[in-house]
Protein backbone atom coordinates (compact mmCIF):
# COMPACT_ATOMS: atom_id res chain seq x y z
CA UNK A 1 0.00 0.00 0.00
CA UNK A 2 2.61 2.44 1.17
CA UNK A 3 4.73 1.94 -2.36
CA UNK A 4 1.50 2.62 -4.20
CA UNK A 5 1.18 5.98 -2.61
CA UNK A 6 4.89 6.51 -2.97
CA UNK A 7 4.25 5.67 -6.49
CA UNK A 8 1.57 7.89 -6.97
CA UNK A 9 3.24 10.53 -4.99
CA UNK A 10 6.09 10.45 -7.44
CA UNK A 11 4.45 10.95 -10.58
CA UNK A 12 2.00 13.77 -9.18
CA UNK A 13 2.44 17.21 -11.08
CA UNK A 14 4.76 20.18 -9.67
CA UNK A 15 6.47 22.93 -10.01
CA UNK A 16 9.73 24.95 -10.78
CA UNK A 17 10.58 28.10 -11.40
CA UNK A 18 12.74 30.44 -13.63
CA UNK A 19 13.07 33.69 -13.94
CA UNK A 20 12.06 35.71 -17.20
CA UNK A 21 14.51 38.51 -17.94
CA UNK A 22 13.41 40.25 -21.07
CA UNK A 23 17.54 41.50 -21.20
CA UNK A 24 18.75 38.47 -21.47
CA UNK A 25 16.90 36.91 -24.22
CA UNK A 26 17.71 36.50 -28.07
CA UNK A 27 15.97 40.13 -30.02
CA UNK A 28 15.00 37.78 -33.35
CA UNK A 29 13.10 40.68 -35.04
CA UNK A 30 12.51 44.57 -34.30
CA UNK A 31 10.54 47.59 -35.80
CA UNK A 32 12.10 49.16 -37.92
CA UNK A 33 11.06 53.28 -38.36
CA UNK A 34 7.98 53.49 -39.21
CA UNK A 35 6.02 49.88 -38.83
CA UNK A 36 5.42 50.81 -35.18
CA UNK A 37 6.76 49.24 -32.10
CA UNK A 38 7.04 46.12 -31.53
CA UNK A 39 9.77 43.46 -31.05
CA UNK A 40 10.01 39.26 -31.60
CA UNK A 41 12.23 37.47 -28.75
CA UNK A 42 13.64 34.16 -28.27
CA UNK A 43 14.03 33.30 -24.40
CA UNK A 44 15.61 30.41 -22.82
CA UNK A 45 13.60 28.52 -20.57
CA UNK A 46 12.97 25.56 -18.25
CA UNK A 47 15.19 22.31 -20.21
CA UNK A 48 15.83 24.13 -23.13
CA UNK A 49 12.27 25.03 -23.55
CA UNK A 50 11.95 28.03 -26.23
CA UNK A 51 10.19 30.82 -24.98
CA UNK A 52 8.87 33.35 -27.82
CA UNK A 53 8.16 36.33 -26.26
CA UNK A 54 6.46 38.89 -28.85
CA UNK A 55 5.25 42.56 -27.67
CA UNK A 56 3.70 44.88 -29.66
CA UNK A 57 2.32 48.67 -28.70
CA UNK A 58 3.05 47.82 -24.69
CA UNK A 59 1.37 43.98 -24.68
CA UNK A 60 3.27 40.79 -24.68
CA UNK A 61 2.52 37.28 -25.72
CA UNK A 62 4.00 34.13 -24.89
CA UNK A 63 4.75 30.88 -26.03
CA UNK A 64 6.63 28.04 -24.83
CA UNK A 65 8.38 25.57 -27.43
CA UNK A 66 7.33 26.28 -30.40
CA UNK A 67 5.76 29.69 -32.07
CA UNK A 68 1.89 29.37 -32.54
CA UNK A 69 1.87 32.90 -34.78
CA UNK A 70 -1.14 33.59 -32.58
CA UNK A 71 -1.56 37.00 -29.92
CA UNK A 72 -2.88 35.37 -27.43
CA UNK A 73 -2.86 38.42 -25.00
CA UNK A 74 -5.32 40.64 -22.16
CA UNK A 75 -6.72 43.68 -24.77
CA UNK A 76 -5.28 46.03 -22.29
CA UNK A 77 -1.29 47.21 -21.90
CA UNK A 78 0.47 44.49 -19.88
CA UNK A 79 3.59 43.86 -18.85
CA UNK A 80 5.08 40.09 -18.15
CA UNK A 81 5.98 38.78 -14.32
CA UNK A 82 9.57 38.44 -13.62
CA UNK A 83 8.74 34.99 -12.25
CA UNK A 84 7.97 31.49 -14.38
CA UNK A 85 6.34 28.44 -12.74
CA UNK A 86 6.60 25.35 -14.95
CA UNK A 87 4.76 22.06 -14.58
CA UNK A 88 6.21 19.14 -14.74
CA UNK A 89 5.36 15.68 -14.49
CA UNK A 90 7.89 12.22 -14.74
CA UNK A 91 10.78 15.74 -15.17
CA UNK A 92 8.85 16.80 -18.23
CA UNK A 93 7.22 20.29 -18.35
CA UNK A 94 4.17 20.70 -19.84
CA UNK A 95 2.58 23.68 -19.26
CA UNK A 96 3.71 27.52 -17.91
CA UNK A 97 2.31 29.83 -15.66
CA UNK A 98 3.28 33.57 -15.90
CA UNK A 99 2.03 36.41 -14.77
CA UNK A 100 0.50 39.64 -16.35
CA UNK A 101 0.62 43.00 -14.64
CA UNK A 102 -2.10 45.67 -16.39
CA UNK A 103 -0.94 48.71 -15.01
CA UNK A 104 -3.90 51.14 -16.46
CA UNK A 105 -6.86 48.83 -14.93
CA UNK A 106 -7.28 50.45 -11.66
CA UNK A 107 -5.19 52.90 -9.16
CA UNK A 108 -2.05 50.41 -8.20
CA UNK A 109 -3.23 48.25 -11.26
CA UNK A 110 -3.93 44.42 -11.42
CA UNK A 111 -2.79 41.12 -12.46
CA UNK A 112 -4.07 37.92 -14.43
CA UNK A 113 -2.40 34.66 -14.35
CA UNK A 114 -1.83 32.67 -17.37
CA UNK A 115 -1.69 29.40 -18.06
CA UNK A 116 0.02 27.89 -21.65
CA UNK A 117 0.36 24.33 -23.24
CA UNK A 118 3.70 23.69 -24.24
CA UNK A 119 4.25 23.38 -27.63
CA UNK A 120 6.05 20.85 -29.94
CA UNK A 121 6.16 19.74 -33.76
CA UNK A 122 3.50 19.33 -35.26
CA UNK A 123 1.25 20.52 -31.95
CA UNK A 124 1.80 24.14 -30.83
CA UNK A 125 0.92 25.24 -27.73
CA UNK A 126 -1.47 28.15 -26.70
CA UNK A 127 -3.17 29.95 -23.58
CA UNK A 128 -5.34 27.45 -21.80
CA UNK A 129 -7.00 29.78 -19.38
CA UNK A 130 -6.57 33.69 -18.04
CA UNK A 131 -7.53 34.47 -14.15
CA UNK A 132 -7.86 37.81 -12.32
CA UNK A 133 -5.83 36.83 -9.45
CA UNK A 134 -7.43 36.59 -6.87
CA UNK A 135 -6.31 35.27 -4.02
CA UNK A 136 -6.87 31.06 -4.65
CA UNK A 137 -5.68 32.14 -8.40
CA UNK A 138 -2.46 30.40 -8.03
CA UNK A 139 -3.73 26.86 -6.92
CA UNK A 140 -6.81 27.68 -9.26
CA UNK A 141 -3.80 28.04 -12.67
CA UNK A 142 -2.33 24.79 -11.27
CA UNK A 143 -5.25 22.54 -11.34
CA UNK A 144 -5.93 23.82 -14.67
CA UNK A 145 -2.51 23.13 -15.91
CA UNK A 146 -2.65 20.13 -14.73
CA UNK A 147 -5.75 18.92 -15.75
CA UNK A 148 -6.62 20.53 -19.34
CA UNK A 149 -2.91 21.77 -20.61
CA UNK A 150 -1.54 18.26 -21.87
CA UNK A 151 -5.05 17.80 -23.47
CA UNK A 152 -5.88 21.36 -24.46
CA UNK A 153 -6.73 21.43 -28.33
CA UNK A 154 -5.43 24.60 -29.47
CA UNK A 155 -7.97 26.35 -31.86
CA UNK A 156 -10.91 24.10 -30.71
CA UNK A 157 -11.20 23.83 -27.19
CA UNK A 158 -12.44 26.85 -25.13
CA UNK A 159 -9.98 28.93 -23.25
CA UNK A 160 -11.22 29.25 -19.65
CA UNK A 161 -10.98 33.30 -19.10
CA UNK A 162 -12.40 35.68 -16.05
CA UNK A 163 -14.00 38.42 -16.78
CA UNK A 164 -12.10 41.33 -17.26
CA UNK A 165 -13.98 44.36 -16.38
Amino acid sequence: MSLILLAALAAAPSSSYTPLDLDACEIVTVAHAGEGDWVNRRCRGLGGITLFVNEDDARFDLDAGIDNGEWESPAQLNELGPQLEWRREGGRAFAVIYRYTIPEALPGGRSMLAVESIGRRGRPGCLVALLLATPNANARARQIADTRARSFRCGRDRRITDQTD
